[in-house]
């Protein structure tokens, strides 16, 4: 099977309208990583020197308080980039970790030469420009579900938006993603008839 044949040439064509060699030239770098569910693929306080391309399987991002308190800051599934783009931006080590909830494959490609591509390549920057437009998409969408709504409005959006998404990811995570307790998540649902 040739390079172009590869499922990573196939998810970084259809992320990147770049010529096949620039693409190439990532490939050539790359490496298939498989993880088993509730493995750490990126560690927090430390600055990861690779970006990942989900093939299957689902992660999430996550923080961990001093007394082992969770918060699930966003979910990871097929086709999506895991960049640690704050490390990115700043080179600073990630404040969070990437853990998978699901037994994933993935694909490794190192940081350092995308960078490089960003910067000298236009399809490149522009590819990097819609990444973290849709991150920031995310991220707002995300900010307004948590903070104008009620507990329940929270789980009544999520629900409504985002079906597939919870009715993949375990309650327990789904709740810490939520800032609610899983007793409350599990209390809401009911009421709501989501149980």
């Amino acid at each position: 099977m040739s390079r172009y044949d590869s499922t990573t040439f196939r998810m970084l064509n259809h992320h990147i309208d770049a010529p096949k060699v620039e693409i190439e030239r990532l490939l050539d770098q790359s490496k298939e990583v498989a993880i088993k569910a509730n493995q750490v693929l990126m560690q927090a306080d430390e600055a990861p020197k690779h970006f990942y391309l989900v093939e299957s399987g689902l992660l999430r991002a996550v923080y961990v308080t001093p007394d082992g308190k969770e918060f699930s800051k966003e979910f990871y599934w097929e086709n999506d980039i895991i960049f640690g783009i704050r490390c990115m931006l700043t080179n600073q080590p990630l404040p969070y970790s990437v853990i998978a909830v699901e037994n994933c494959a993935l694909f490794q490609l190192p940081i350092a030469t995308y960078r490089e591509l960003v910067d000298r390549h236009h399809e490149w920057k522009n590819y990097h420009i819609k990444q973290v437009e849709t991150h920031l998409l995310y991220k707002e969408i995300k900010e307004e579900l948590l903070l104008i709504n009620s507990n329940q409005q929270k789980v009544e959006e999520v629900y409504r938006l985002f079906p597939d998404f919870v009715n993949r990811v375990p309650a327990i995570l789904l709740a810490t993603y939520l800032g609610l307790s899983p007793v409350s998540l599990s209390r809401i649902k009911k009421r709501l008839n989501l149980a």
